[in-house]
C-alpha cells in the first residue's frame, strides 16, 4: 500500500499545482480567469490515458466543433468528477457564460467534452490534460465550405460490457462502437495473467478462440464467449479483435487490449492502494480501493460498518465511506482516526484487510476569521479558526483564490490575492476551505470585504506645451496606472508616492492634441492655434477605478513663431495696344491685368515674427526690373494675427514684343524663409 505521507505530499503538490499556479513565493499576482465548469469530487489520477475525438475537424468560422476527451486509467474509465482542462491557440470554448481559452470540465463514465468556436479562419490546437497526461488534436475553421470527405468505414469500438467473465464460457458480451457490418468474427486471444505485474506464463497453452457472433447492427455486436483454461485462484486478461466483412474485400479489424477478464471461482482480493485516504466522520467520502482480483459481488468493510459499493472491476472498486460512528461495534459514539478496510469476494468467501487504511476527520467547520476586510490590492493575512482542517487544503475569500502560509487541524492562516474588480467597487464574500485529498468543505458566516477605495484625480500642474513634461496626483492610485490628456494617451515617465494617500505621476504631455484656433481678422482664412483646456483622466488597469478631472490640463501653442502666407498669387498679363494712325498719330499704349497682387504675411504662431529682409532673387527675361519691390521691411516684429500686406506691381514694355518675366521674392525672418515667385506676360 502507498505510503500515507507519501500520498498526501503528492495531493499536496497537485493541489497547489491546481490553486496557486500564479503564485510565486509569498507576493500577491492577479489571479487567473480561467473558466470552469462542473464540481471536481476525485484527485486526477496521475499517468491517465486520454483519446481525443472531434464532431467537425473542419467547422466553418463561428460554428461549433464539439471536442471529446475520454479518459481512462489502467484500461478503465476514470471516476467521475475527474477535472479535465481544455485549452485551445484559437477560438473560444463557448460552455459556459463568459467564454475563454482555456475551461475545466469534469468526467461522467471516463467522458468530457468542450465546444470550441472562432471567429476567425486556422488551425486550432486543442489540448486536453488530466494532472500529468496530455493529448492534442486539431480543429480547422474555415471561412468557406470544404469538399465533404467521404465517410470511415474503419470499425472502432467505444466500449465491451461485462469486462468479466468465467472460464467456462457461455456468457453473452455487447460490443459498442461504429460501422460494424457482417459478417463478423469476434477473436478471444489470451495476454497472460490480470495480475500486476502480469504473468505471460498464464496463457501457456491456451490458442485463440472465436466467439459465437449472435447478433450484428452497425453500432452494437453480442457474441457468446469462448472457454478457456484459468489455473484455480488466478486470473488471465483476453484481447477481443471484432473483424467486420469478413472475407470480403472490405475486410477490417480493430483490436481492443485488455477489454475482459476470466477469473476462476476462488481468487483471492490484494489491496495495492486506497485514495483518498481520510475523510470527514459524517462519511460521504468517495474512495476507491486500488488492487486485484476484486470479484462481484463484493463487500467492502470500514471496520464493523458496510460501505456503499458504487463501482467494481478486476482491478479497483468505488465505494462511499459510512459514517464514523457506524464503524464501532455498538454502532455508535465519535470516532475519528484510523480504521481498518475489508474486501470480500462474496462468491469465493475470500477477503484482504489493509490495517489503517482509511482515517476519519472531524467535520470541517469555520467558527471565526479575523480580519474581515482589506483593500483590494491583496495582501492581508487572515486567521480562520475552525476544526477539521486537513493539509492540504484550498482556500478561497470572498471567490478568489488565496495563498496558504499556515495550516493546523483547528487553525489556517491565509493571504488574500487581488481580484479582478473591473466595477471598481467592494467585493465581499464568505470564506471556503477544502481539503483536496477528501472533499470535505467548509463555508464561513462571517464574510470578508476587499476594500475598493474610489479614486480621485487631485491636481494637475498646468498649463503646458506638447512634448513638455507635468504632475498629475490620484488619490488611492494601485495597480498598473493609464493617463490621457483629452482623447490622446499621455506617457508616464515616473511616480512618487506621497504620505498622505496620493501618488504624483510624472507624464509627458502628448504632442498629438489638436488645440482650439482663432480667426485672424487681419486675412481671410487665416487661423491661430490658442491655449485648450484638456480633461486628464487616470485609470487603473488592474482595478477598472477611474477618475476624470475636467478641463484639468491647459496645453498652450509651442511658444514659436509661425509665418503663413495668406493670397493667391496669378500670373500678370499685359497687351500693347498699337498706335493709331493719324494724323496726327496715336502712341501705343500698355494694359496690365490685374494692376497689382497683394500677399499677406500672418503670424500664427504665439510668439512675435520678426522679417528681417525682403528682396527680390532675380528671374528670368528681363529679370525683376519689370516688377515693382514690395514694402520695407516693418521695424517691430509681428504679434500672433498681426499681418503685413507685401504688393507688388508688373511694368510690361512698350515695344511690340511677346516677353515672359519672371521674378522671386524672398522673405526672412526668425520663423524660417519663404520665397514667393511673380509671373508677368505681355504682347
Amino acid at each position: 500500500m502507498i505510503n500515507m505521507r507519501q500520498r498526501k505530499f503528492l495531493f499536496a503538490q497537485m493541489a497547489l499545482l491546481i490553486v496557486f499556479a500564479a503564485c510565486k513565493g509569498e507576493s500577491p499576482t492577479s489571479p487567473t480567469t480561467t473558466p470552469v465548469t462542473g464540481t471536481q469530487t476525485t484527485t486526477p489520477p496521475s499517468g491517465a490515458t486520454i483519446t481525443l475525438t472531434v464532431s467537425n475537424a473542419s467547422p466553418l468560422v463561428s460554428s461549433t466543433s464539439i471536442v471529446t476527451a475520454t479518459v481512462s486509467e489502467s484500461g478503465h474509465p476514470v471516476a467521475n468528477g475527474t477535472a479535465v482542462q481544455f485549452s485551445t491557440n484559437l477560438g473560444t470554448f463557448t460552455d459556459i457564460g463568459t467564454s475563454g481559452a482555456t475551461i475545466i470540465k469534469t468526467t461522467t463514465n471516463g467522458v468530457a467534452t468542450a465546444t470550441l468556436t472562432s471567429g476567425s479562419p486556422g488551425a486550432a490546437t486543442v489540448t486536453a490534460t488530466v494532472n500529468n497526461a496530455s493529448k492534442t488534436t486539431i480543429v480547422t475553421f474555415s471561412s468557406t465550405a470544404t469538399t465533404p470527405t467521404t465517410p470511415s468505414t474503419t470499425p472502432t469500438v467505444i466500449s465491451i460490457t461485462p469486462t468479466t467473465g468465467r472460464p467456462s464460457g457461455g456468457e453473452t458480451i455487447t460490443i459498442t462502437g461504429t460501422n460494424f457490418r457482417a459478417p463478423v468474427r469476434v477473436i478471444f486471444k489470451c495476454e497472460g495473467s490480470a495480475s500486476t505485474p502480469p504473468d505471460p506464463t498464464a496463457c501457456s497453452g491456451q490458442t485463440t478462440k472465436d466467439a459465437l457472433v449472435t447478433s450484428v447492427t452497425p453500432t452494437q455486436i453480442t457474441a457468446i464467449t469462448p472457454p478457456f483454461d484459468v489455473p484455480a485462484g488466478k486470473a488471465i486478461s483476453l484481447s477481443v479483435t471484432v473483424l467486420v466483412g469478413a472475407g470480403s474485400s472490405t475486410e477490417a479489424s480493430i483490436v481492443t487490449s485488455g477489454a475482459i477478464i476470466f477469473t476462476s471461482p476462488s481468487l483471492t482480493p490484494v489491496i495495492r492502494g486506497i485514495t483518498p485516504t481520510s475523510g470527514p466522520i459524517g462519511g460521504g467520502t468517495r474512495t476507491t480501493i486500488i488492487g486485484d482480483n476484486f470479484q462481484a459481488p463484493v463487500q467492502v468493510f470500514f471496520n464493523a460498518a458496510e460501505a456503499q459499493v458504487i463501482s467494481i472491476n478486476f482491478n479497483q472498486i468505488i465505494v462511499m465511506s459510512p459514517r464514523a460512528s457506524d464503524t464501532t461495534p455498538g454502532g455508535s459514539g465519535t470516532v475519528t482516526g484510523p480504521v481498518d478496510v475489508r474486501v470480500k469476494n462474496i462468491g469465493s468467501g475470500t477477503e484482504v484487510t489493509a490495517a489503517s487504511g482509511f482515517r476519519y476527520t472531524p467535520k470541517m467547520t469555520i467558527t471565526t476569521i479575523s480580519p474581515t476586510q482589506g483593500p483590494i490590492v491583496g495582501g492581508t493575512s487572515v486567521t480562520i479558526d475552525g476544526t477539521g482542517f486537513d493539509d492540504p487544503l484550498a482556500v478561497t475569500i470572498a471567490g478568489v483564490p488565496a495563498q496558504v502560509i499556515r495550516v493546523s487541524g483547528t487553525e489556517v492562516v491565509a493571504r488574500t490575492l487581488q481580484p479582478l474588480n473591473t466595477a471598481c467597487a467592494n467585493l465581499v464574500g464568505t470564506i471556503t476551505v477544502l481539503n483536496t485529498e477528501n472533499g470535505d468543505t467548509a463555508s464561513s458566516i462571517p464574510t470578508f470585504t476587499y476594500i475598493s477605495p474610489p479614486v480621485k484625480v487631485t491636481t494637475v500642474v498646468s498649463p503646458a506645451t506638447p512634448g513638455s513634461t507635468t504632475s498629475v496626483t490620484v488619490l488611492n492610485a494601485s495597480g498598473i496606472p493609464r493617463i490621457t490628456i483629452g482623447d490622446k494617451p499621455a506617457t508616464i515617465t515616473g511616480s512618487t508616492a506621497n504620505s498622505d494617500g496620493t501618488t504624483t505621476f510624472t507624464i509627458i504631455v502628448p504632442t498629438n492634441l489638436t488645440l482650439a484656433t482663432q480667426s485672424c481678422s487681419a486675412a481671410t482664412g487665416v487661423s491661430a492655434q490658442i491655449p485648450t483646456a484638456f480633461n486628464v483622466t487616470y485609470l487603473s488597469l488592474s482595478t477598472g477605478c477611474t477618475d476624470t478631472f475636467t478641463n484639468g490640463l491647459t496645453v498652450n501653442p509651442p511658444a514659436v513663431p509661425i509665418l503663413t502666407v495668406s493670397g493667391i498669387v496669378v500670373p500678370f498679363s499685359g497687351r500693347i495696344i498699337p498706335a493709331t494712325l493719324g494724323p496726327p498719330a496715336v502712341p501705343a499704349s500698355v494694359t496690365v491685368t490685374p494692376s497689382s497682387q497683394t500677399v499677406t504675411l500672418v503670424n500664427t504662431g504665439s510668439t512675435p515674427l520678426t522679417i528681417t529682409s525682403i528682396t527680390p532673387i532675380g528671374g528670368t527675361g528681363t529679370g525683376c526690373t519689370r516688377f515693382t519691390p514690395p514694402p520695407p521691411v516693418p521695424a517691430s516684429a509681428l504679434l500672433q494675427c498681426d499681418a503685413l500686406p507685401v504688393t507688388v506691381s508688373y511694368n510690361a514694355p512698350t515695344t511690340a514684343t511677346a516677353v515672359a518675366d519672371v521674378c522671386t521674392f524672398r522673405f526672412v525672418t526668425n520663423a524660417g524663409t519663404r520665397d514667393i515667385q511673380f509671373v508677368g506676360t505681355s504682347q
